[in-house]
């Protein structure tokens, strides 16, 4: 069993912890997402993740597999739509249009699959 530690800060003992280390890590726009709504609606995960220190881990799998998922969705819709250089020539407007539309599509069903659960 280990021997807890305390410090004693104007005549009171507190005990002295530290998270484990952890390493440093960059996440993009699904990750951070991620880390706000586990801070926000999940604080008892979000605390269980971080005093394991499996936080950085987690979210950077989350991450990982939300980037992925987002690159192989805008490229299905893309065929499945038609949408190719030809558009983007030909009329550049209805290419910005159903490339946003995409984009909106496949970022609403990575947040309901994997950001939201």
């Amino acid at each position: 069993m280990k021997k807890i530690e305390y410090i004693e800060i104007n005549g009171y003992l507190y005990p002295k912890l530290a998270l484990p280390p952890q390493k440093e890590i960059h996440l993009t726009r699904f990750g951070k997402k991620r880390l706000q709504y586990l801070k926000q609606y999940r604080p008892i995960v979000y605390t269980n993740l971080l005093t394991s220190g499996k936080l950085n881990e987690h979210l950077q799998m989350i991450d990982d597999e939300a980037n992925a998922l987002y690159d192989r969705l805008i490229e299905q819709y893309k065929t499945k739509r038609s949408i190719t250089e030809k558009l983007k020539e030909k009329d550049q407007m209805n290419w910005v249009q159903e490339m946003n539309n995409i984009q909106n599509c496949v970022e609403e069903i990575i947040n309901r699959e994997i950001i939201y659960m």
